[in-house]
């Protein structure tokens, strides 16, 4: 028989206690971790979360990128300043087409100074750098749209920009020059003209008259060559220089202060904004070049070669830097086929570039240029024996560019 005893009078009491114990240690526990949290904010700071304008590059912060992709025909002119005075001596010395995308990237064209055309009702050919005198921009562009139409319908650029030497000078000043390095030393001098040149070789900092002296500089073994050659290699130190977060945010009132100095049809804010794109990864930056036939005499396009060069041009795809080609760039032409041959070999995908045929005169040393990993230039160099690094913008398509020199032709096996 079990015995159920009546229920005590205590039990309501004592679990009455033990629930309230039980929430003053919970009480506790929650004072306790909110006091920690105000005195552990209070001996070290929490850092706010930064917005996120800021974590952009300062390049990208001077404005909204453009709409749509832009094109810009940019002039490079050899008189001090724009006048109507000079408009009858005066050359353009840099012609260079350039699209820029929105979301970033930037295509370069560079179109040769020699190249010459016939324009209507003439007979003869002559250079792109006389037709300034002839018609100023408007004739300049109209004959760019043609070249680069590729039979196509001709399509204008969407804005341009003229400008002069002095202009260019106080522009690089005004960032506080660039880096560069000379491969070797340039000495020149025309007492007619007041040209001097002087420059040693080495890495250097270039002021505006220095970078002047580089670009003007035709030298008597690779000519104008050369000078195409140098204006790629400043592409990459430049854009940098412009993109660099100390720079950038004095370029608004840098531009406006030079505004009454080059002609342009941009408005500020649309200079602004196609820096802001097109700069803002400066690895996103390819390169190329309209070929000349190899001809002597006027330098005439070589249609056959520009053709893959412009249907490319005209696909207006925004450069990457996934890439794998090797392009290989020479004077000579069994010692740039040996070099192609040992790089194909190595299990390199290598081809000749498009301007192979046009570099008639050899440069005294050999360049690898690479993006911004330079694993791929190291294995090139490692093959051919010779080669100087260095970063800068490469064609489409391409990993590493190859400018053959003549330390090659001493090196070939």
């Amino acid at each position: 028989m079990v015995t159920v005893s009546p229920p005590s009078n205590k039990q309501p009491w004592q679990q009455l206690r033990r629930h309230s114990q039980a929430l003053w240690r919970l009480g506790v526990l929650i004072a306790g971790i909110c006091l920690g949290s105000v005195l552990g904010g209070q001996l070290i700071p929490l850092k706010a979360p930064k917005p996120i304008e800021d974590l952009q590059p300062a390049i990208s912060r001077l404005a909204d990128p453009p709409g749509r992709s832009q094109t810009l025909l940019l002039l490079g002119l050899d008189s001090e300043k724009i006048n109507a005075k000079n408009q009858a001596v005066a050359q353009v010395q840099l012609f260079l087409m350039a699209r820029v995308h929105p979301a970033g990237g930037l295509e370069l064209l560079q179109i040769p100074s020699e190249l010459a055309v016939l324009l209507p009702g003439q007979q003869k050919l002559q250079p792109l750098t006389d037709l300034y005198r002839q018609g100023g921009v408007a004739l300049i562009a109209d004959v760019v749209a043609q070249l680069l139409a590729n039979g196509g319908e001709p399509v204008l650029p969407d804005r341009y920009l003229l400008l002069p030497r002095g202009a260019m000078q106080e522009a690089i000043n005004g960032i506080g020059g660039l880096p560069f390095n000379i491969e070797t030393a340039m000495r020149y001098q025309d007492k007619k003209s007041k040209l001097k040149i002087e420059l040693e070789a080495g890495q250097q900092w270039l002021g505006g008259a220095q970078l002047d002296q580089l670009l003007r500089f035709q030298g008597p073994d690779q000519g104008d060559s050369g000078r195409r050659q140098r204006q790629q290699q400043l592409v990459l130190p430049l854009a940098e220089r412009l993109a660099d977060p100390n720079v950038a945010p004095k370029l608004p009132a840098l531009l406006l202060g030079l505004r009454s100095k080059f002609d342009t049809n941009l408005g500020h804010g649309e200079m602004l904004s196609l820096l802001a794109a097109g700069l803002k990864n400066p690895d996103l930056i390819s390169l190329s070049r309209l070929p000349l036939s190899s001809t002597s005499g006027p330098r005439r396009l070589d249609q056959q070669r520009a053709t893959p060069l412009l249907e490319l041009w005209h696909q207006g795809q925004s450069p990457t830097s996934e890439n794998s080609l090797i392009n290989l760039e020479g004077a000579e032409g069994e010692s740039t086929t040996k070099a192609l041959e040992l790089l194909q070999g190595a299990g390199l995908i290598a081809q000749l570039s498009s301007n192979s045929a046009e570099q008639q005169r050899q440069r005294q040393r050999t360049l690898i240029l690479h993006g911004r990993n330079p694993k791929q230039a190291l294995a090139v160099r490692k093959v051919l024996g010779v080669g100087e690094l260095q970063r800068g913008p490469l064609s489409p398509g391409a990993e590493v560019e190859v400018l053959l020199g003549k330390d090659w032709l001493v090196k070939k096996p």
